[in-house]
This record gives structure tokens, sequence and C-alpha cells, in this order.
């Protein structure tokens, strides 16, 4: 009988064209374009394996109220599930919307080409490719006569790129899914099992003071100057964060950040001429699993307070509008040894369990659920950027990843 590995590297033409489809099916999110025909192509294909798959449309009324700016643009997930009797399920979840486009691309962010080992496009990294390698692995499991051990469930979902909600987060608090166990298909690749993600705090702070004509600015209060001196103000905050440490079990040090300005504006009525009454700024606050939310958001607070106090006249409102959990599994249970020593198999290293930077839709289940996550994909290079690509031979060892844990799992 042909062994996994080798079916999975006799069908990489056909994984990488699948791939390519998907590049092609613009998933832009915000707004959320072209959702149904990507899941309609993902629900033919796991269906072409054999899952009994399901489509779930989020309430028209929920997206507007969540997401106003993208009321008008449907949102479906797509979950696939193998049951074979099994007394346990093991999940697996990916994201299908990308980020928007900016700069000038080589070939084009959805016009997928190769060169020198290397597809291009937009979601080869974020995170398309690991759709493509999750079903060229289930393909050769399939074609291959294995049957797992554990019940397997997919998870293909929307909103990542905007935290979630509405993807990952509606199926699991839907009740949707139940899985034993979570394999979040990013967060971790190549040689590092990824064990857990860091939080984030999303901030709008908004400042107030008065126009008035240019000729005579000392009859307004210039909300851009009150905002500069703000964010002066919170820059020891900065310094208070940087000696704050988590050490992950491969030994990485992780420091809680904040960056500011990410997305700023000026309210209605600038002019050059005109002292500026209004302005706006945001923060990213990311959070080490050493920290609590509330805890993080309380403090983001408190500085914001204390620096508006020191700026007369400045009126501020400051809104959350974004809170993920920090979230680690252990890395010393039977199911993260059990992967880590496929993945040595695999790519004949022995694997580092790390905590990525970044936040993946992996807190739902490992945090709201509680169920162990794992962090685990080709990922690739430049995503969220300028000619983002993913490396062909690292889709094809991933897929010889989850095809031997399918394999060999056993709770």
């Amino acid at each position: 009988m042909q062994s996994l590995n080798e079916h999975i590297e006799q069908h990489q033409p056909e994984t990488i064209a699948f791939l390519q489809s998907l590049v092609r099916i613009a998933t832009v999110n915000p707004p959320g374009e072209r959702y149904a025909e990507c899941v309609g192509a993902l629900d033919a294909r796991l269906q072409s394996l054999g899952l009994k798959t399901q489509v779930v449309r989020v309430p028209d009324e929920v997206v507007a109220q969540t997401l106003p700016d993208s009321a008008g643009y449907p949102r479906y997930n797509l979950i696939g599930r193998w049951d074979i009797g099994a007394p346990k399920t093991l999940h697996f979840n990916a994201h299908y919307d990308v980020v928007p486009v900016s700069g000038q691309w080589k070939y084009g962010p959805f016009n997928p080409e190769i060169e020198d080992g290397w597809i291009y496009g937009r979601g080869s990294e974020d995170m398309k490719g690991s759709i493509a390698t999750l079903c060229a692995a289930l393909q050769a499991v399939k074609d291959c006569g294995v049957t797992p051990k554990v019940n397997i469930e997919v998870s293909f979902t929307a909103d990542e790129e905007v935290g979630g909600e509405l993807g990952a987060g509606y199926i699991v608090r839907q009740g949707l899914v139940k899985p034993d166990f979570a394999i979040e298909c990013e967060g971790g690749g190549k040689d590092n099992v990824g064990y857990g993600h860091n939080g984030v705090l999303w901030f709008r702070v908004a400042v107030h003071g008065k126009a008035a004509h240019a000729a005579q600015p000392q009859k307004g209060v210039n909300a851009f100057e009150g905002a500069a001196a703000i964010v002066n103000g919170l820059q020891p905050l900065k310094k208070t964060l940087a000696r704050r440490a988590f050490t992950t079990q491969g030994g990485k040090v992780m420091h809680p950040t904040i960056n500011i300005g990410g997305v700023f504006g000026i309210g209605a009525g600038a002019k050059v001429n005109t002292v500026p009454a209004e302005g706006w700024f945001t923060i990213d606050r990311r959070i080490v699993p050493s920290e609590m939310l509330r805890d993080a958001e309380r403090e983001m607070l408190s500085a914001l307070k204390a620096a508006r106090a020191r700026v007369p006249k400045i009126k501020m409102d400051a809104e959350t509008f974004q809170r993920i959990d920090p979230c680690v599994s252990d890395p010393g249970s039977a199911f993260h040894q059990q992967f880590a020593q496929v993945v040595r198999a695999v790519r004949g290293k022995r694997p580092k369990f790390s905590v990525t930077n970044g936040f993946t839709d992996l807190h739902y289940f490992a945090h709201e659920l509680g169920v162990p996550g794992i962090g685990y994909g080709p990922g690739g290079e430049r995503g969220h950027g300028t000619d983002e690509r993913a490396n062909l031979e690292t889709l094809t060892a991933t897929a010889k990843v989850y095809a031997g844990f399918i394999a060999q799992f056993e709770p």
C-alpha cells in the first residue's frame, strides 16, 4: 500500500493547483467579499473527501450588529465531519478571509504564480496554504485506507482578520462544534509547535478641542496637539511593559507591547488654516499569556486618563473595540507530545514549543472551550504585505505532519 508521504508528494501538483484556485477568490476582509463563492469551493472539496458538511450562515442582523461596516456582506462558515464512532474528536480550524491589498505586486495579489519553489498571492501564507495542505492530508489518509482513532472535524471559517467573532467564535459559541482536541492551522510551523498566542486589546481614542481660525489660534483648542501630548504621556507605560516578560516552554522571552496610531485621522472641517477641533488614533496592546486581559485594559485606560489630565481644555473619549484573550495549553500533554513526535519524524529535527506574538482563532477552542490546543501550519513569508508567498516544500511537509498525526494520534 502506498504510504501517506508518497501520496502527498505524488499529488503535490493537485494541492498547489487547489491553493491557486483559492487565492484567485479574493475573500478580502474588510468588508468580506466573495465569501459564498469560497465556501462553495471548500464545501465541494470536503464532500469529495467523503466528509459530511454543514454550511453555517450567520444571521444578517448579527453581522450588521457586530460589524456595521460589513452589513450586506454575508458571513459563512463551513464544518466538515468524519465520524468513525470514536469517543473523542480532533478538530482542525483555518480561516479563509484575507487582508486588503496595498503596494505594487510582482505578479498581482490574486494571480497566483510559482517561482523558484514559492507560490505568490494574497492568502498563500495567511492562510489558504493551510487549507490546501489539510485537504491534501485528508485525501492521503482516505486514499491510503487509514482509519484514525478519533473522529475528525474540520472548520473553515470567516473573519479571523477582524477578530473571528463571526467565524470560529460563532461556531464555538453556538455549540456547532464539540472538539476534545484542536489544531489551529497557523501559529507555529516547521520545527516550532505552537501551544498558545498573545492576546490583544484595540482602542480608539478620540480627542476633542475647539475650532478657530489659524490666524488666531489662541481662540481655539488644538485637538492635534492634544492628541500628541496624550501619546507622549503614554511613553512611560511602554517602558513599564518592556520590563515585563513571559518565557515560553522553548525559552523564548516575550514582552507585552503597545503600538500607537496604527490608524489615525482628523475630524470634519479640517483645513490647513483651521485649528483642528477633533482627532483620533488607535492603540494596539499585545498581552502576553502571563497577563490578564481585564488588568491590561484597566491599566491602559488609566494611563490614557492620566495623560489627558495633563492637557488643559482637551476632552477625550477612549473606546475598546476588540478584546482577545491570550491563551496557552500544556505542552507536556500527551496530545502535544505525540504531535511533536510526528513533526520530528517529518522535519528531522526536535521541535520547540512556542507561543506566537500575534493572535489566532486558537483561543476560541483552547481558552473558551478549554480543550488542548496546538498552532501549526505551513506559514510562509510577507503575510499581510506585498508579494505574500508560501514555500512549496514547506506546504508538502506540513501536509505530511497533518496526515501522520491524523493516522497516529491516540488519546
